[in-house]
């Protein structure tokens, strides 16, 4: 009986190791506390996209953070808030006459 011993223990610690690896799986999938979930932002003028995590903010209402560290209220959404203030930024505040996402602006030439 004894052969059997060292191989009833090495199966005892491959168990161990196992569970011990789905725990910390478990635990990585898990946001932080405080954080609800995760805001993916794709650019609609190029291949660009980036995540920030969402929470509620002092006034009950969802915010989203930046790249930067930086958390700014969710308008519309969290993702178009993301999308406006990281990839598309410059599209969007850059002066330029079209492409914008917001209303048209009127230019006068002379």
């Amino acid at each position: 009986m004894r052969p059997l011993a060292p191989s009833i223990m090495l199966a005892a610690a491959a168990l161990g190791v196992l569970a011990a690896s789905s725990v910390m799986a478990a635990e990585r999938g898990r946001p932080p506390p405080g954080i609800l979930g995760y805001a993916t932002a794709d650019s609609r003028f190029s291949g660009q996209s980036v995540t920030g995590p969402v929470r509620r903010g002092p006034h009950g209402r969802l915010e989203v953070r930046l790249p930067g560290g930086t958390w700014i209220e969710c308008g519309r959404s969290c993702s178009d808030t993301l999308r406006r203030e990281t990839v598309d930024f410059w599209r969007n505040h850059g002066g330029r006459e079209a492409g914008g996402d917001g209303p048209g602006y009127l230019n006068f030439r002379w």
